[in-house]
């Protein structure tokens, strides 16, 4: 029996007007961030030195204040397949940022106004991190508003079994993008009307349609569906069977009336890794001079509640099979690694990597220790020496490495890291293949967004403790 028609105009209509809702929202949000920084770079870099009033400050103002909610909407950070994604908004409003600043240097020099070089660098530092900061907190909001029933997107899935499968577990993952109302098999020869197909939809009271190729179905079938969709407020979303691959290397390139999708192989080279590991000689500098009376304390504390060693090493696997000897505060008895192979063998775990919630070897400060990841903060000196980064898949030890299958080997690619996808997604509580993909996701996709994203997580994941042990 079908849905009554009015319920399902109510539905669309709900769906339509949270896009449009949060959409606004986040609007509204920029402009406060951007007015936010405009006023605190007047602050910072001209304090009270003459009049705001003068002409080539005004004019710095002003175009920043036109430019960046333009720059903001000319690279789509608002589009709806985009707000509450993650990285590839962040992505977005980083290079909103880049154009807004290039432009203004531009215009300024057009126009030889005299600016203040130090009021733009104040603006774009702190305009960048207030518009990544609101739109973290936008995306929190949105996800609260999805987990209380309220999804972006009512979707319809026309596809195969096979393909109709894979699709749910990414809508299952979505965290609440996506809420799918139907569905319709391809897995018969016969193609279906596509007519029909669309009646199902907006029955199903979907706003989306999901449409995944089968393998035999004809070539004009997928265009002959867009025809049927018309005369409805129905959106076409075709998924071309690619997983866990980051949009940016995803591009659409029509040949010969065929429009194929192009997939950029993982880079890790370039202006890209210069950056990076800048930031990594930088940050851990700058970690290892703040925190070096509280690393003191933590050794003294070790030294004087348990016997042996303050550090514990272990040689661990680097980026492409290389060896180096990791860091860390000791958190567990001075023979621990003797206990190792029998706690596997007790415990029923053949896995790659070995993991106990109650692990006895732990001390009472390598409870608290690792409660807060403070054990891990010795691989400071890793990263600084080049060894580590900052950001990257955890170094696991060489018998661990061992246990690798072809596909856990990948891993091998980056250069490992303090923190990653991994620890902000569950740590300790996720299995080793939910591990495996996170990582694999990190080294195929890898961005400099992305480890900004990782950096905020990180804080929440410390401070919370969740899957710490």
């Amino acid at each position: 029996m079908s849905p009554d028609p009015q319920q399902s105009l109510v539905g669309r209509a709900r769906v339509a007007l949270t896009e449009r809702h949060h959409a606004r929202m986040v609007a509204v949000a920029d402009l406060v961030a951007i007015g936010a920084a405009l006023l605190l770079g007047v602050l910072l870099g001209w304090g009270y030195e003459g009049p705001i009033s003068d002409p080539p400050r005004t004019f710095m103002i002003v175009t920043l204040a036109v430019l960046w909610p333009t720059m903001l909407w000319q690279t789509q950070t608002r589009a709806t397949t985009i707000l509450g994604g993650g990285a590839e908004e962040y992505r977005r409003v980083l290079l909103a940022s880049l154009w807004t600043v290039a432009l203004t240097m531009s215009l300024a020099y057009i126009t030889n106004t005299q600016y203040g070089r130090r009021y733009l660098v104040y603006v774009a530092i702190t305009g960048t991190v207030f518009l990544l900061v609101e739109r973290a907190i936008m995306r929190n909001l949105l996800h609260r508003r999805l987990q209380r029933g309220e999804p972006l997107h009512r979707v319809f899935v026309v596809a195969a079994e096979a393909q109709y499968e894979q699709l749910a577990k990414q809508f299952a993952r979505s965290g609440g993008l996506m809420d799918q109302v139907g569905s319709w098999d391809l897995t018969d020869a016969a193609d279906p009307d596509p007519a029909v197909v669309v009646k199902a939809a907006v029955d199903c009271d979907a706003d989306t349609i999901v449409y995944a190729p089968a393998q035999h179905e004809d070539p004009s079938w997928p265009r002959r569906l867009g025809w049927a969709m018309e005369e409805s407020d129905l959106s076409l979303l075709v998924s071309p069977q690619i997983a866990n691959i980051a949009g940016p290397r995803l591009s659409i390139e029509p040949i010969n009336g065929m429009a194929l999708v192009r997939v950029e192989m993982p880079r890790f080279s370039g202006p890209a890794r210069f950056i990076k590991r800048t930031i990594d000689i930088v940050g851990s500098s700058l970690l290892l001079i703040v925190l070096a009376l509280p690393l003191a304390v933590v050794a003294l504390v070790i030294k004087a509640t348990s016997k042996g060693p303050v550090f514990f090493m272990q040689t661990r696997a680097g980026v492409g099979g290389s060896t180096f000897e990791c860091f860390k505060f000791r958190t567990m008895v001075a023979d621990a690694d003797a206990q190792r192979d029998e706690l596997r063998a007790s415990h029923g775990d053949d896995g790659a990597t070995f993991k106990m919630a109650r692990d006895p070897r732990i001390t009472g400060v390598g409870h608290f220790l690792r409660r807060f990841s403070l054990d891990e903060l010795p691989q400071l000196f890793n990263v600084w020496l080049g060894q580590m980064s900052l950001i990257g898949p955890r170094p696991h030890p060489l018998d661990d490495v061992e246990r690798y299958d072809d596909v856990a080997t990948r891993r091998l690619l980056a250069k490992p890291g303090m923190t990653g996808l991994w620890q902000v997604s569950g740590r300790s509580d996720l299995d080793w293949e939910q591990s495996v993909m996170l990582d694999l996701y990190y080294v195929e996709n890898w961005s400099l967004p992305l480890d900004a994203i990782i950096v905020l997580r990180t804080m929440k994941a410390v401070l919370t403790g969740r899957g710490a042990y």
